[in-house]
């Protein structure tokens, strides 16, 4: 997510050579790359799950909690594995993913954005 923002800063200097990318726009560049990332992450989840059945997905995903958790004796862990059982757990639990995945592409690939401005516009001015 990083490279996919410092990548955009990248590609717009070498499209624009004239333009003056500062931290700030390299930022905001890194982050729409970050969220059409998402966005492609998205419509591909979405895809999937409409090929498959959602218990078939439910399923899967409960048994790999249980395969990786199963030995840990810890009472919280147990009660989140107890919420994805239920219908509405699994679908807060989804979407609550969805949600911190939208926040990492978003801010690591704005992060990269800024980088590479940054270290741009110094070896401009060099």
């Amino acid at each position: 997510m990083l490279a996919a923002g410092f990548l955009s800063v990248v590609l717009y200097r070498r499209r624009c050579p004239a333009a003056h990318v500062t931290a700030g726009m390299g930022a905001r560049l890194g982050a729409l790359t970050g969220a059409l990332g998402f966005a492609g992450v998205a419509v591909s989840l979405a895809l999937w799950t409409t090929f498959r059945s959602g218990k078939e997905i439910h399923d899967a995903f409960l048994n790999y909690l249980q395969q990786n958790a199963g030995s840990n004796s810890d009472p919280r862990l147990q009660q989140v594995l107890e919420l994805f059982n239920t219908p509405e757990g699994f679908t807060f639990i989804m979407i609550f993913s969805l949600i911190m995945t939208l926040f990492a592409f978003t801010i690591f690939s704005s992060l990269g954005g800024a980088i590479a401005a940054f270290l741009l516009h110094r070896k401009d001015r060099r």
